[in-house]
């Protein structure tokens, strides 16, 4: 059995931060630069691992970034920066036709962007295992979040490999024994997959 383990941010789905912060801004009375700031840090990390709801986390914004907006406004502002990667979608979906193999999603999100990921990407119905960070309790790079990936897939590290766009979230991917991808463009993930794949054959 061969398992290909995916980031969704950057990765299978398009993401630009930039512009969820322009959209956030563009509902408040504070610029970008101020949005970035009140999300990053303790309160970016509770988001992400489920401790602050998308709820809460409106509140907060309405309270320190004088957004003036309704939830489903917030949700639709903070899912500006997401679109989905056709080419990238397929592409997992044919992975998952070859013979014994198995598909996974590891990805650090929050609830705000899962509400859009579930309606627009009705594909992560047909992978293996998708874990979302804010559902478990758990973000990468914590070793306990790729232990959870391969239980879920019923997989030893050394039968799978992670591709995610940031090289400390492969680095500790590595350091369990899988195999690992940052991922730079498809042409170049697609090149190294094919190789791993024929390799561990």
């Amino acid at each position: 059995m061969k398992v290909i383990i995916f980031d969704l941010g950057r990765v299978l789905v398009d993401y630009d931060h930039a512009q969820t912060l322009a959209g956030m801004a563009a509902i408040s009375q504070v610029a970008s630069d101020e949005i970035r700031s009140l999300t990053a840090g303790d309160i970016g990390h509770k988001f992400g691992v489920g401790e602050m709801s998308a709820r809460e986390f409106h509140a907060y914004l309405v309270a320190q970034a004088g957004m003036d907006a309704s939830f489903e406004a917030f949700i639709d502002a903070y899912a500006a920066g997401l679109a989905r990667n056709e080419i990238a979608l397929l592409y997992g979906r044919l992975l998952r036709l070859r013979p014994h193999h198995k598909i996974g999603i590891l990805s650090n999100t929050n609830e705000a962007h899962v509400l859009w990921l579930r309606q627009h990407l009705p594909e992560l119905q047909e992978f293996d295992s998708v874990i979302m960070s804010n559902e478990v309790g758990l973000a990468k790079p914590d070793a306990a979040i790729y232990e959870l990936a391969l239980a879920q897939l019923g997989a030893k590290a050394k039968q799978a490999i992670f591709v995610d766009d940031l090289s400390e979230n492969v680095r500790a991917a590595q350091a369990l024994g899988l195999a690992g991808i940052v991922h730079e463009n498809w042409r170049k993930t697609t090149s190294q997959l094919e190789k791993w794949l024929m390799s561990a054959a």
